[in-house]
């Protein structure tokens, strides 16, 4: 059968090395590694699940050239000792089986890393600047040190071809040892390492070198930043000169990403950045490099790959975190089951996974990481299952729980799924978490479930199916405040707003402010949503310091921040309290007792959300196993409920049936 990608699924060439389409595994840290730096049999099992997935290369993450002074994290992949090959020759090996080519990078972290990583030492940097993320004090690498650095870059291309990789990568991209060095930002030596483009182009270009020469006939791939958005970082003009250097040195292709750790907002971007708003900057590199240009960054539908591809933009492209997503994404898109695709919604609960240092996970596939984890068990036989609430941890637990083999009743008592992934989607600049919901409802749709919407379902509705077991996923009820509204000036709910249950003041009062209770993520996201309208939007916050959105996620917390006190719509007022609301106004009481008066024409409340627990109880006390998962348990991101219900269905399966030995796993996600 034809691909339904022409394009994307056609054979590329790196050197002489010839890929089955244009699709390539981005590299991404893992946390996976062994703790001596070897290969681990998750890491295995990780890598060979995303290429059996139908990618044309594996680019596998970041391999420390130089520990423990390279080290950017723990643990973390090594390629600077002979005794590490043996590992990596595994996983060439399984990821050869599956279909896929391998690639390495190469990596050093430089400045961007900390001294509980590196030993205790100092990090080794172009220039002694420390970085603002990691704040540790870098010293200024001796030029001798350079050349052994170089030839060590050398000898782990060497062991990476004698392990089996296909290709090599150069890891220059995102602030670490050598985009600092070709950085003005961060490199401000007075050397011949330092000052003008030309100089500071000298040791990667050197690395390239002795890269190109170890490789052999292997293709050598050289990562950069493009654009570092960093006062005095480098730019797409610097870049551009750059290119057909490391071309002459010896890179057989350029793989264009941007930003730095001071810009981690360009690198792992959140969920408001465009889809694929870097291919403009790999198509101007690709202008003038003359070698194949791999493109990357929030490209998550094939279209937009397709396009990327057959306009000339770029050679390749790199899907990171929608193979965390969904590891079939090029299989299906190749036979044209687009909609099948699980959406990665830029959430970023990988990236927080990370920073947590745990082991690297994704908020909508509980498999990510955990292949090699005992899975859901095919133990069902029929029974009959209840799940109560359709939000995204509720329909994930259904459709789980039917591929399990239960027969299985959903009640949600909104006329709607996923109500609490509206919320989420609705704010500016959030539309992927809609992906999400409907790509959950059109796998219930397409499902046995049956789904019971309008329905608030107590326990004589679930009992009444004699079920074997129920999970329960009613979410959270809003936190109230003993403040009652007047006519003139209604109180509400931030979440019920967005969600489309509770409408915006309209009439004459629409002249007057929205004035928001609350600073945390919802509030934060309501004052937005309510600025966009063209409202004048009054953020009242009990902190007394602007401690924004602190249940956000990092990077998207520091762009929703600056976006709110950016916008002149918006006015923030910390420190206060709501007392009163009437009389077309709210009263604020600051921490010394003083009320301030303020117009109003409508309180919207965000003071968190409170689990939904009295179900479980009655159930359990009626005799029914009950799992209680998401906000119905603690409220979380939307990770945490799927992870959740994973986990309930997961236990359910091997607890139900007395025999769970001849019961078939479930390795591939029905959700």
């Amino acid at each position: 059968m034809d691909p339904a990608f022409p394009t994307l699924f056609s054979p590329g060439r790196l050197r002489g090395l010839v890929l089955p389409n244009r699709l390539v595994m981005a590299p991404m840290e893992s946390n996976m590694a062994a703790p001596d730096g070897s290969v681990s049999d998750e890491m295995l099992a990780y890598y060979t699940a995303r290429a059996a997935g139908g990618v044309g290369m594996v680019i596998v993450e970041y391999a420390c050239v130089d520990r423990p002074l390279g080290l950017g994290g723990s643990p973390q992949l090594g390629i600077d000792d002979d005794s590490l090959i043996a590992g990596h020759r595994r996983l060439t090996a399984a990821i050869a089986a599956a279909g896929a080519r391998s690639c390495l990078q190469l990596f050093h972290a430089g400045r961007q890393t900390l001294r509980r990583f590196t030993g205790g030492q100092a990090p080794v940097a172009a220039s002694a600047i420390a970085c603002r993320v990691y704040r540790e004090e870098p010293r200024e690498i001796a030029v001798p040190e350079i050349g052994d650095l170089t030839a060590k870059f050398g000898r782990a291309a060497a062991r990476a071809v004698a392990a089996g990789y296909d290709a090599v990568e150069i890891h220059g991209a995102h602030g670490y040892l050598i985009g600092g060095f070709l950085s003005g930002a961060s490199n401000r030596r007075t050397d011949a390492y330092g000052g003008t483009l030309e100089k500071r182009l000298r040791f990667p270009l050197a690395v390239v070198s002795a890269v190109r020469t170890a490789a052999g006939e292997a293709p050598v791939i050289f990562r950069l930043s493009a654009e570092e958005f960093v006062e005095g970082g480098t730019t797409l003009d610097e870049a551009v000169r750059m290119a057909p250097e490391l071309v002459a040195a010896g890179a057989d292709a350029l793989h264009v990403s941007t930003g730095t750790a001071e810009r981690m907002d360009c690198n792992v971007d959140p969920v408001s950045s465009p889809q694929g708003w870097r291919i403009p900057l790999a198509r101007r590199l690709r202008e003038v490099a003359g070698v194949p240009v791999l493109t990357v960054g929030v490209i998550r539908q094939p279209d937009v790959a397709e396009r990327a591809v057959a306009d000339g933009s770029a050679d390749f492209v790199a899907l990171g975190r929608a193979l965390l997503a969904d590891p079939q994404w090029p299989e299906k898109a190749r036979r044209g089951a687009v909609e099948d695709i699980r959406p990665c919604t830029s959430c970023n609960w990988c990236v927080d996974q990370l920073l947590a240092h745990k082991r690297l996970g994704c908020a909508e596939n509980p498999r990510t990481g955990r292949e090699t984890e005992p899975a859901i068990l095919r133990s069902g036989a029929g029974r009959t299952a209840a799940v109560v609430g359709g939000g995204p941890g509720g329909m994930t637990a259904a459709l789980l729980l039917q591929d399990a083999g239960f027969r299985v009743t959903l009640f949600e008592k909104a006329d709607r799924l996923g109500l609490g992934l509206v919320a989420s989607a609705t704010p500016p600049g959030k539309d992927k978490f809609f992906w999400y919901r409907d790509y959950l409802v059109r796998r219930l749709e397409a499902s046995g479930v049956e789904v019971r919407l309008g329905c608030e379902a107590g326990p004589d509705d679930i009992l009444a199916l004699r079920p074997a077991l129920a999970i329960v996923a009613t979410g959270a009820s809003n936190r109230a405040l003993p403040v009652a509204g007047s006519g003139s000036v209604p109180v509400g709910y931030a979440h019920d707003l967005l969600t489309g249950q509770e409408p915006l003041a309209a009439g004459p009062a629409a002249e007057k402010p929205v004035v928001i209770v609350g600073s945390g993520e919802t509030g934060c996201e309501c004052a937005e949503y309510v600025a966009e309208s063209g409202r004048d939007v009054l953020l009242v916050s009990r902190s007394p310091e602007r401690r924004l959105a602190r249940r956000a996620q990092y990077v998207y917390r520091r762009q929703l921040i600056a976006r709110l006190e950016g916008n002149p719509r918006i006015r923030i007022e910390t420190g206060m309290e709501l007392a009163a609301v009437g009389g077309g106004e709210v009263v604020l009481r600051d921490r010394d007792g003083a009320d301030h008066r303020r117009p109003a024409a409508q309180v919207l409340l965000a003071l968190g959300r409170m689990p939904e627990t009295g179900l479980a109880a009655a159930l359990g006390a009626a005799g029914v196993p009950t799992h209680v998962i998401g906000d119905s348990r603690e409220v979380g991101r939307i990770g945490d409920a799927v992870h959740d219900a994973y986990a309930a269905v997961r236990l359910a399966t091997r607890t139900v049936a007395g025999d769970t030995d001849a019961a078939e796993p479930v390795t591939a996600l029905a959700c």
